[in-house]
């Protein structure tokens, strides 16, 4: 793809002579409204592939884009796969990303419209194009792809791909054959002790949740039967091994820290396993921008993390972890699982490219564990990972050092990087409007695959909120 720089004039076409037809009808909505974010307007130059409807009549087109981000590159990453699906290749970046107001499209109607649009869909796109014989011109028309249809088949794919499920147990063959919906959040000790008659909060993976909120993530009332729940044990493995963890507190033991982090791993590797299976089935409709190339390599890297937990489990080597536990007496609001590759510590440095596809990435998980006197967060590693772990748990202690709040900030990272998690109910009823529409709005911003990770994210937002308070801190951490 090849950027050009260019002053920003949305109606210089540079198409002297051409016969142009306007296309308003090409509008691909996103369904996405963000607070505070920017509309970025951008052009790219597009030709039709053989599968575009109109490949016989048109030689090329401008695709103008209207896009709500708060970072240029993503706007111009999900214009780029929409486009792509739509059935165009892109040829360059005509203008590149601009933040524009309203005022810039004053007595221009066409864009006046689009920029309207965009502030309730997320996106909006119309189309200029050329024809091939140079005296053609065309109306409107409309796609025969569609979203719908797509979207459809996707999540048809998703609950055949989750009933099925497979063992992950590291010793698991033939005989694992009744695959259960194993929980990666315990119920007992963990959902039952936020749950308001069998229900938490969770966050929505409903289709029809999510339009209703215009694409931002929502947070609804779920019972904990259905929470965290992965079909990724048969039910004598998932009760064999972790039963020191489902069954009694954390102390924690060597043994405890490793299942914690191993628990994490297999559900994220299950969810990773359907996300490529569906860019797989749906390779021409879903993946425009290079995702089904960055969930493999996720997917890859988890698998090579799960071989040494593996090999740690099989020989009872329960001291190949390293982890931080902090301590709280207080009523829990939510519980969670989840891990991440440290990309930036809490001080907003780098600790390791996750564009270097050639690299074992450092993992870190993290867990709500229950233990005696409370709740705590279980920080825990493989040894193999120690380098960018144990940067960022340090970060941690400096900025606490340094006057941070120690709650704030583990609250801001679990909200961030977690989806698995479930909110008492009387807490998330009791928070003010503002307070809920922020945590979606990090939510969502964090599971944004086009958008890339701020330096900052973990420096600021999200305080004041949990109000978390930690009595103590176990680490064996070298």
């Amino acid at each position: 793809m090849v950027f050009r720089k260019k002053t920003l004039d949305p109606w210089d076409s540079a198409l002297d002579g051409a016969r142009l037809w306007v296309s308003p009808e090409l509008l691909v909505p996103l369904h996405r409204e963000v607070p505070a974010m920017d509309t970025f307007y951008l052009t790219l130059r597009v030709i039709p592939t053989a599968a575009n409807p109109r490949a016989n009549d048109i030689e090329g087109a401008l695709a103008l884009c209207w896009i709500l981000d708060d970072d240029p590159r993503a706007a111009l990453a999900k214009a780029s796969c929409k486009v792509r699906q739509y059935g165009w290749d892109i040829v360059e970046v005509e203008d590149c990303p601009v933040v524009t107001t309203r005022d810039n499209f004053i007595e221009r109607d066409l864009g006046l419209e689009q920029y309207d649009r965009a502030q309730e869909q997320g996106m909006a796109m119309a189309f200029i194009a050329w024809s091939k014989d140079g005296h053609s011109s065309y109306g409107p028309f409309a796609l025969e792809l569609s979203d719908g249809l797509v979207l459809e088949s996707c999540l048809s794919d998703v609950a055949r791909l989750k009933r099925k499920g497979r063992c992950l147990h590291f010793d698991a063959g033939s005989r694992c054959t009744e695959v259960i919906r194993a929980h990666s959040i315990q119920k007992n000790g963990a959902l039952s002790l936020i749950a308001d008659h069998g229900t938490v909060y969770a966050l929505s993976k409903n289709f029809g949740d999510i339009k209703r909120h215009k694409g931002t993530l929502a947070f609804t009332k779920q019972g904990i039967n259905q929470v965290s729940t992965f079909r990724g044990f048969c039910e004598k493995h998932d009760n064999e091994l972790f039963e020191p963890i489902d069954n009694f507190p954390v102390v924690p033991t060597q043994q405890q820290i490793l299942l914690y982090a191993y628990r994490s791993i297999c559900k994220e590797i299950r969810a990773k396993e359907l996300n490529v299976s569906l860019y797989e089935r749906h390779a021409g409709q879903l993946d425009g921008g290079g995702l089904h190339e960055a969930t493999r390599f996720g997917l890859d890297n988890l698998i090579r993390q799960k071989e040494k937990f593996d090999k740690s489990l099989r020989t009872r080597a329960f001291g190949d972890v390293r982890s931080v536990l902090f301590c709280s007496q207080q009523d829990p609001c939510l519980v969670f699982s989840g891990l991440i590759y440290p990309e930036f510590d809490f001080l907003g440095n780098a600790l390791q490219d996750l564009s270097d596809h050639s690299a074992l990435l450092d993992l870190l998980t993290f867990s709500f564990v229950p233990t005696e006197k409370g709740w705590g967060i279980l920080f825990a590693w493989h040894e193999d990972s120690s380098k960018a772990c144990v940067d960022f748990m340090k970060s941690l202690a400096t900025v606490t050092c340094e006057g941070g709040s120690l709650g704030d900030h583990l609250f801001r990272l679990v909200v961030s990087n977690c989806d698995n998690m479930a909110i008492r109910p009387q807490w998330w009823e009791s928070l003010t409007e503002h307070d809920r529409t922020e945590m979606a709005r990090v939510a969502t911003v964090q599971a944004d695959v086009f958008a890339p990770s701020r330096h900052d994210y973990l420096m600021s937002g999200l305080t004041e909120i949990a109000d978390w308070n930690f009595e103590k801190v176990i680490s064996d951490m070298d």
